[in-house]
């Protein structure tokens, strides 16, 4: 295996992992751990489990500098927000507002890296929006988001391609550098929302009885595809890198259309389609782009 193998696997087992994130927010919501705090517990024991590595690495992370903690403060509250969105809307929007990263993510290169826009990133753009406009349309006339989950999900996106930007602009930044910011801003984050909203914490024995599940998933779950994301996004094309998070969006959604009795229809189905297509079309572009280079050039030989 390469390292542009790994990271693909890498890539596949991130997307799988944040496809399920949903379940046990939801599922802590149900036990006592109510709303904002939920998501706090969650992303505070990851934050805790990333201090000795922090502590190891303490040297290189004081030689990064302020570029690597301003990443990790988009990244971690892109995240952290995202995580609060399944408690105020339903699995497939959320996760569907928050891909329409194409559209935030080639505005923004636009603007900051002077990238330009070209005819199939305008038709990501295009594809994106419409499969928002069909998700969100259903009795809702101008298709905007009318809830604060749907505004979470969106909010995240944009939060997230802003710090994918900074790692892309950075880059001898190591990825388990990037990691430990990303999960020590996560909770951090989170828990200065959760104060300002709700400064009651849980009950302590509401927070044991989670523990014997909770620490299991954060650990052997969380922390290593936390990590699994952000190595995938610093070593492989970023075209690649949008076709394979697309994982994400086929799991959160069947999962949710079995463990839940939330809507799942034409609606659903199509928003999915048009925003799988706006992530992936300019990667499928660049793989067949380079496959024609790898023909012409053996037919040279």
């Amino acid at each position: 295996m390469t390292r542009s193998g790994w990271a693909k696997l890498a890539c596949l087992y991130g997307g799988f992992i944040w496809g399920t994130f949903w379940i046990p927010v939801r599922e802590l919501a149900g036990s006592g751990v109510d709303d904002f705090w939920s998501v706090t517990l969650l992303y505070g024991l990851a934050a805790i489990a990333a201090l000795p590595l922090a502590a190891w690495r303490w040297r290189i992370l004081r030689a990064n500098g302020w570029r690597q903690q301003l990443a990790g403060l988009f990244l971690g509250t892109a995240a952290a927000i995202y995580g609060l969105a399944f408690l105020y809307t339903e699995v497939a929007t959320a996760v569907l507002l928050y891909y329409l990263s194409p559209v935030w993510g080639f505005l923004l290169a636009r603007l900051v890296l002077r990238d330009p826009i070209t005819p199939v990133r305008w038709l990501s753009m295009c594809l994106a929006l419409g499969g928002a406009a069909v998700i969100l349309g259903e009795g809702n006339w101008p298709p905007v988001p009318d809830n604060l989950g749907d505004w979470l999900a969106l909010s995240a996106g944009v939060l997230f391609v802003i710090g994918s930007l900074m790692m892309l602009s950075w880059t001898k930044i190591a990825p388990l550098d990037y990691t430990i910011s990303f999960l020590i801003w996560s909770g951090a984050s989170m828990l200065g929302l959760s104060l300002l909203v709700d400064p009651n914490p849980p009950a302590a024995d509401a927070l044991l009885a989670v523990m014997p599940w909770l620490l299991p998933f954060v650990l052997l779950i969380l922390v290593p595809g936390s990590y699994a994301i952000l190595f995938g996004a610093a070593v492989l094309n970023p075209g690649v890198v949008g076709i394979l998070y697309m994982s994400e969006i086929g799991v959160s959604v069947f999962l949710a259309s079995i463990l839940t009795d939330e809507p799942f229809g034409w609606r659903q189905i199509t928003g999915i389609a048009l925003i799988a297509l706006a992530g992936a079309a300019e990667g499928l572009l660049e793989i067949l782009r380079r496959r024609r280079r790898a023909r012409d050039a053996s037919s040279l030989i």
